[in-house]
């Protein structure tokens, strides 16, 4: 088994134009100056996969990632082993990320606490939830199971700034559509060292993919569906994600969720792409969403359009479609309070950056294209999201992480990935 990555690399500035990326009128256009870096050459091609988990943090000023360990004979899409174990890296000050701990279980999503107590959900199989913590902050070899449930993986988790830490996850494995489950709620309260567990009923279904904003006892949350519908999917196997619900829990202690259906067509998409809190205090979700209520083959011919959504305390929300045609976007606002959406038109081409006015229904003002980012087609693109799973900001820089396939020999098997990060400062698109 390939257990450790065997390369890194120095990053290159790229200023450059991309001579295919042109505006409305035909002009080039404007760049940005990025930074890119390859973390490692040589880790899992399963590493990325579901919007709402965490690849990055930072933490006293260092960057820390995780990626996959290569398991022999592992498949794409293959999430799930017994043998899975996982890779962490800190970037260091010259710029290099060397490989500081190898974890000897698989880390779908983590998180750290302000004392730097790092979580980590890293299930086994699809039907357990096993949550792990290092004892001893900052000590990876002090990891010890803290949680997990016979219950299944499909989750969400985040933690406060008081070092507390929420967990979401179905209550089971039945995914038909429309036969009853739940989602559990585990919630870990620092001060008094307690668990506190709760539920949220979900008559359409199994749901999974939960985005959480955790803010010292209240929670707020988006869920997305992950269910088997033939009826809205004839094509096989039969998966939807068309269903969101939002939540809210004004005290986890006790457990009382106001819970509500959101986005429920009869046919349709929805890929639930970033959530974050704004300056104003309320909640963003960035998302691509289509919907019928003939047929799914006259859905399916409808283009995935992008969206903003305003979440109030209430769970009312405000909707505004952006006109950017892109996938895997992530939300971004600078110190001065401007907003922007970062996000790949298509797989092999460099991100894309656009203003966009707030004021005006987060229609965009100005792109820009972020040469060398091409290697960024891991369908997740990561970034630092401190009010969801802690550590810090990077103020008016913006970092940016995923994979990019390796294939074999035929060109259509993927063999492994590599692990990239890109950076750059937020200020230069004034």
């Amino acid at each position: 088994m390939r257990m450790i990555c065997w390369l890194t690399v120095w990053g290159c500035v790229f200023t450059g134009r991309a001579p295919a990326a042109e505006d409305s009128t035909g002009k080039p256009l404007p760049v940005l100056p990025v930074k890119v870096e390859m973390v490692c050459s040589n880790v899992s091609a399963n590493t990325i996969h579901g919007w709402q988990s965490c690849r990055l943090v930072k933490f006293e000023g260092r960057l820390y990632a995780t990626a996959g360990v290569i398991r022999p004979n592992e498949a794409p899409g293959d999430m799930m082993g017994s043998d899975t174990s996982s890779l962490v890296f800190r970037r260091e000050p010259d710029g290099t990320w060397p490989q500081v701990a190898i974890v000897k279980d698989r880390s779908y999503t983590w998180c750290v606490a302000p004392d730097g107590t790092f979580w980590i959900v890293g299930p086994t199989s699809y039907e357990d939830t096993k949550t792990i913590r290092t004892r001893i902050p900052k000590d990876f070899n002090s990891l010890e199971q803290v949680y997990n449930q016979n219950a299944n993986s499909y989750l969400g988790a985040g933690v406060n700034t008081e070092g507390d830490f929420l967990l979401l996850h179905a209550k089971d494995a039945k995914m038909e559509a429309f036969v009853p489950n739940a989602v559990i709620a585990a919630f870990y309260d620092c001060a008094s060292k307690e668990w506190h567990r709760s539920r949220l009923e979900t008559p359409e279904g199994r749901y999974g993919y939960e985005g959480i904003l955790l803010h010292g006892k209240t929670a707020l949350a988006v869920l997305n569906s992950a269910i088997r519908d033939k009826d809205a999917n004839p094509v096989p196997p039969h998966y939807s994600w068309r269903h969101v619900r939002l939540a809210r829990c004004d005290d986890l202690t006790k457990g009382r969720w106001v819970n509500k259906p959101w986005l429920m067509p009869k046919y349709g998409d929805t890929a639930l792409q970033d959530f974050m809190r704004g300056p104003d205090g309320l909640a963003y979700l960035a998302y691509a969403y289509r919907s019928g209520t003939n047929s799914y083959e006259e859905t399916v011919k409808a283009p995935m359009l992008h969206y903003i959504a305003r979440i109030h305390d209430d769970l009312q929300a405000d909707v505004f479609p952006t006109g950017i045609r892109a996938g895997s976007t992530r939300l971004l606002v600078d110190s001065a309070k401007a907003w922007y959406i970062v996000g790949r038109l298509a797989s092999g081409q460099n991100l894309h950056l656009w203003k966009v006015d707030d004021k005006a229904g987060f229609k965009p003002v100005k792109e820009y294209e972020l040469p060398g980012t091409d290697t960024f087609d891991g369908y997740v693109i990561h970034t630092l999201r401190p009010e969801r799973f802690g550590g810090e900001s990077d103020g008016d820089t913006v970092h940016l992480m995923t994979t990019k396939h390796i294939y074999a020999n035929d060109q259509k098997t993927i063999d492994h990935a590599e692990l990239w990060h890109a950076y750059f400062d937020l200020a230069s698109a004034r």
